[in-house]
């Protein structure tokens, strides 16, 4: 499929028959002068940094606190809170957060206004200076607790668990604990996670298409949705099979350092 894919970008195929003459890099460079192409590649950019990072830095101190001897009792509670989104498809979770973020009669703005908040109402994502924030808080609240299921099992191991309750007997606060100890201990379900959110950020579609289809103008607009647009409303197959060549390349490039620290792991 990828090596298809590859061949079709390098394809004249436009319009609904198939097209398979070689073409060369002409689709191509038709790509890289359109503005659309990279304003898509700078928001996918604000994706993989405003999306993952946060999300990744709250799942660890949400995972560290839940191992926590004190708040034990609560975790139950707070595991289905944070997994409830999870459970969600991307379509319910766009659908929610558009009337959510509704500037004249959505929840947020709504309840601002009732407790006399009303400098801190927002157009949210009708607003293409910040469209693309808001949209990463909606990648931020679905992957949140998937986030902290893979760092909990990172942290559930006996050799940690024995080098955490040393360090608390030796009197080391649980700031320095997390930091000194935890955290270098579980770099690989770090990576892990770090690399699957990544590739989730790349690719992400559907939230956009719910939300706000690219809106306003193309200020929201990412690489997917443009793939799916030129292959099925604009019929510019090839230009699709492009876009997809392009994705493939940034998430084989995301993958690359868990994959040298994998076989570091098994080999070295």
């Amino acid at each position: 499929m990828v090596g298809w894919t590859f061949y079709i970008s390098f394809s004249d195929w436009q319009g609904t028959a198939p097209n398979y003459n070689f073409a060369g890099l002409k689709w191509y460079q038709l790509m890289f002068k359109l503005d659309r192409f990279w304003v898509d590649i700078r928001n996918n950019i604000i994706w993989l940094l405003f999306g993952v990072g946060p999300t990744a830095i709250v799942a660890i101190f949400l995972a560290y606190i839940l191992e926590l001897k004190s708040t034990q009792r609560f975790e139950t509670y707070i595991r289905n809170l944070i997994l409830y989104p999870a459970a969600m498809s991307f379509l319910v979770t766009g659908t929610i957060w558009s009337w959510m973020y509704q500037p004249d009669k959505g929840v947020i703005n709504t309840i601002l206004k009732w407790i006399s908040l009303d400098f801190l109402t927002s157009n949210f994502v009708t607003d293409p200076v910040t469209a693309n924030y808001w949209l990463t808080l909606i990648f931020f609240w679905q992957y949140l607790g998937f986030s902290v299921i893979i760092l909990q099992s990172s942290l559930r191991t006996t050799y940690l668990k024995e080098m955490v309750e040393a360090a608390a007997v030796d009197g080391a606060s649980k700031m320095r604990i997390l930091f000194n100890i935890v955290i270098p201990n579980i770099k690989g379900g770090i990576l892990i996670l770090i690399s699957l959110l990544l590739i989730s950020a790349l690719k992400v579609f559907d939230i956009v298409y719910i939300v706000t289809f690219g809106g306003p103008g193309y200020s929201t607009d990412v690489l997917a949705l443009f793939m799916f647009i030129a292959t099925f409303q604009q019929h510019l197959v090839a230009v699709g099979a492009g876009l997809g060549v392009i994705i493939f390349i940034m998430a084989l490039i995301i993958v690359i350092p868990y994959t040298i620290y994998a076989f570091r792991r098994w080999f070295g």
